[in-house]
């Protein structure tokens, strides 16, 4: 569905375009997107999965449709205008992808989902577009079939992705190409290779930068260092169809900094706990107990959220994550409680209306 058809979206995006603006380039205190790892069984084992999925780590409980339902309405009132289905592997379980779409009310949000594409057809891909999927997003590590094959622990999964990218273009729905970027890979020709690729099939690469979570746990040296970062924005003056969701999509020169978007996109798990962002392992609270509006109260009390931060904070802020991130078997099923890391000048607590994490009413 063309996003023009999606008046509510529109009108939201621009809202959010206003904010910016009059906020010097900031993303501030405004509410952008929502993540919902809807479950997290996945068919592939990646090196780098940041939800421990290839460790059968909660791989069964689901987020139901009523809650979905619940959550969207809340969403919708705080304003936020992007929606972004994970996993797990969604299409692994396709009729409970499409009962979620249809809880969420798709016409309100520019709706998007992450797969790894092995499971997706062009019948699959019609059904997204017609449910009012706006966008696909789709991994790919290499453009060497051998390579992203070994990372993702699947022979055949690069085909199956290269071909996702091309059913939902198809479709009518914007093609994502998805490259996890650390300091590992930032300058090889093989990240070169990719991102000409996409822009040769009119994709929009989207970049995510290596964090030190989940299976990548206390490997802080995949992170990107300042040389790192500058190539980057380098390669997104060049291509142009180059996002990160740091970065200031409205910027024509394309070098500005939205920051950080922590609590700006809340992550929720399929335990209903909130996270900041999929990547920051920090409990702010649970769709079961408080409300969204309650939840990013509390988040944007935390000076890190609240503050701008022209960095990551869980991939390119090294003082962040060695504070906060470091402690050994943290995951997004065992986030640390926000109220335990933090201290009274981090968190202020003084402000009235403050929502504990357990609701005890």
């Amino acid at each position: 569905m063309p996003l023009l058809k999606k008046p509510i979206v529109v009108k939201k995006f621009r809202d959010f375009h206003k904010y910016v603006k009059k906020n010097n380039g900031q993303i501030g205190t405004k509410q952008r997107g929502i993540d919902v790892n809807l479950n997290n069984a996945c068919n592939l084992r990646c090196e780098h999965c940041f939800t421990n999925s290839p460790k059968g780590d909660h791989v069964k409980p689901v987020i139901p449709a009523d809650k979905i339902a619940e959550i969207a309405d809340q969403a919708h009132e705080l304003g936020i205008f992007e929606w972004d289905l994970q996993g797990g592997e969604l299409l692994m379980r396709p009729e409970l992808l499409f009962e979620t779409l249809e809880a969420i009310k798709t016409e309100r949000f520019y709706m998007y989902l992450t797969t790894n594409g092995w499971h997706m057809t062009p019948q699959i891909a019609k059904r997204l577009a017609d449910a009012g999927v706006d966008r696909v997003s789709v991994s790919i590590d290499s453009m060497d079939p051998e390579v992203h094959d070994q990372f993702r622990g699947k022979k055949g999964s690069w085909e199956r992705a290269i071909k996702a990218l091309e059913y939902v273009q198809e479709a009518g729905i914007s093609p994502y190409l998805n490259i996890t970027v650390g300091h590992y890979n930032a300058f090889s020709e093989d990240i070169q290779m990719l991102m000409q690729y996409s822009k040769d099939k009119r994709y929009t690469t989207l970049l995510n930068v290596a964090t030190p979570g989940g299976m990548w746990s206390q490997m802080s040296d995949i992170m990107v260092d300042e040389a790192d970062k500058a190539h980057l924005i380098e390669m997104r003056k060049k291509h142009k169809n180059i996002l990160r969701n740091l970065w200031d999509p409205f910027d024509k020169k394309n070098e500005g900094v939205l920051g950080c978007n922590t609590i700006n996109r809340l992550y929720i798990t399929p335990l209903g706990d909130v996270l900041p962002c999929p990547y920051v392992h920090i409990k702010v609270g649970n769709i079961y107990e408080q409300t969204l509006q309650e939840i990013s109260d509390f988040g944007f009390k935390i000076k890190y959220f609240r503050e701008y931060s022209a960095s990551c904070l869980a991939g390119e802020d090294k003082n962040f994550v060695k504070k906060f991130m470091s402690k050994e078997g943290t995951s997004i099923f065992k986030p640390a409680d926000a109220r335990e890391i933090f201290n009274h000048e981090e968190l202020d607590e003084e402000s009235e209306g403050l929502i504990p994490l357990v609701n005890v009413s």
